[in-house]
């Protein structure tokens, strides 16, 4: 139910949604409502594919966790978990490990092998269920973690939560409470899912990765032409959001 919310809320459906009705109350000879209804689908059209509100609605996300730093990651003692949540993956039986996994699942995965390579002896758990495809993004994860040389007995399985309020009672269930976590994930996606495993008695230490928004020294000004790109920060913003206001509605 969240997902389906999360979707038809997202700024295309909502387009369309809007335009729709406008047309229909057009042909109906409601002429002043439905004009005014595709007014707001084009103001609405140009606040979400312009940089402002998704910048500024992702930003709030993903400015709350810093990305940790070399210096702080050697100061970690072992025992210390590093928990890597799922990004979403393929089955493509033509395609290499780290090639199945999508770009934002590439970079969580590659953020925590750079922190378990500066914690000796720490571990990594690595995240996702299969999503109805023949192997579990867990076990993709693991074979793209070998070939990049990450050694076997220092990883851990976790293929059964398919989102990240199980992720986090899974990992409390295989782990308890106790000891330190470094948790993985993408910047704007940490804020949620720091709350799910604080829900489950666990504070962890977050290392955001897979940046949205990123400071650039110099900022074309053809930036501020509309595109999908901004659509998609904010449907991504929005997904986190409603994420957010469910769990703290529903638990």
């Amino acid at each position: 139910m969240r997902e389906f919310l999360s979707i038809i809320i997202n700024p295309i459906p909502v387009i369309c949604f809007l335009v729709l009705f406008g047309l229909i109350l057009f042909k109906r000879n409601k002429k002043r409502t439905g004009k005014a209804l595709l007014i707001i689908a084009g103001f609405w059209f140009l606040l979400v594919s312009t940089p402002p509100l998704p910048e500024l609605m992702a930003g709030e996300l993903e400015r709350k966790y810093p990305q940790l730093s070399d210096s702080y990651i050697k100061n970690v003692e072992a025992p210390c978990n590093i928990i890597v949540l799922g990004g979403g993956h393929s089955d493509d039986a033509g395609l290499s490990p780290n090639n199945k996994l999508s770009l934002i699942a590439l970079s969580r995965l590659v953020e925590g092998i750079r922190i378990h390579r500066m914690i000796p002896d720490s571990k990594l758990i690595l995240s996702g269920f299969d999503k109805r495809s023949e192997q579990s993004e867990a076990l993709v994860y693991f074979q793209t973690a070998i070939s990049l040389g990450v050694d076997s007995t220092s990883m851990i399985f976790q293929a059964s939560p398919s989102n990240t309020q199980q992720e986090a009672e899974d990992y409390v269930k295989n782990f308890g409470t106790d000891g330190k976590l470094i948790l993985v994930t993408s910047a704007i996606h940490m804020p949620r899912s720091v709350m799910h495993f604080k829900n489950y008695g666990i504070s962890p230490m977050p290392a955001p990765t897979d940046f949205i928004l990123k400071n650039e020294s110099r900022k074309h000004l053809l930036r501020w032409i509309p595109s999908a790109n901004n659509i998609d920060i904010m449907e991504s913003a929005i997904h986190e959001y409603a994420g957010i206001i469910w769990a703290n509605i529903f638990g």
